[in-house]
């Protein structure tokens, strides 16, 4: 039997000082939500599953609708297309829609760890720089050599945000 290349991967899960940026972050968060839904939407009715093709299809019109910049536009669209996939893995006939406070991706692009306490994110206002809010744990986590740190989603819960980032390694 041929061993599989297993990756483990984890989420640190951080506390956000929003550092005055609560319309940016608000904004964005509604406007790339309102695109998932729209891109689902659009996706689901036209029976795109693939990436490229949804990526083809919706691209610029995520852009103009909506005023998302080029790379949050793209994780709107990784966000439905992933969505869509899942729905109908579990035989679900109801296309998926997203809330004005549901999560937002982020990629290598679109967000950046500066020091460890401040995180660099794009926003529908340009960049904001926010403070992290860590934990011992948090902290050492983020700076174990071993994980490789990967995207990460902005989470809206109760009142507060959360930057969930995620990391990875091989098993």
């Amino acid at each position: 039997t041929a061993l599989m290349n297993e990756t483990l991967i984890r989420t640190v899960s951080i506390k956000l000082d929003r550092d005055g940026h609560d319309v940016a972050l608000q904004e964005t968060q509604k406007a790339f939500n309102a695109a998932a839904s729209w891109i689902a939407a659009l996706c689901w009715e036209e029976h795109i599953t693939n990436t490229n093709t949804a990526h083809h299809r919706v691209y610029g019109e995520t852009r103009t609708r909506f005023g998302l910049g080029s790379q949050l536009a793209c994780c709107a669209r990784a966000k439905a297309v992933e969505a869509i996939k899942a729905t109908k893995a579990k035989k679900s006939e109801t296309c998926p829609v997203f809330g004005p406070r549901g999560s937002v991706r982020y990629d290598a692009r679109t967000y950046r760890l500066m020091s460890l306490d401040r995180v660099s994110l794009n926003t529908m206002q340009g960049r904001v720089i926010c403070r992290l809010i860590l934990g011992k744990r948090q902290h050492s986590m983020l700076i174990d050599a071993q994980w490789t740190i990967g995207g990460a989603e902005l989470v809206w819960k109760r009142g507060t945000y959360y930057l969930n980032v995620t990391q990875n390694r091989e098993a």
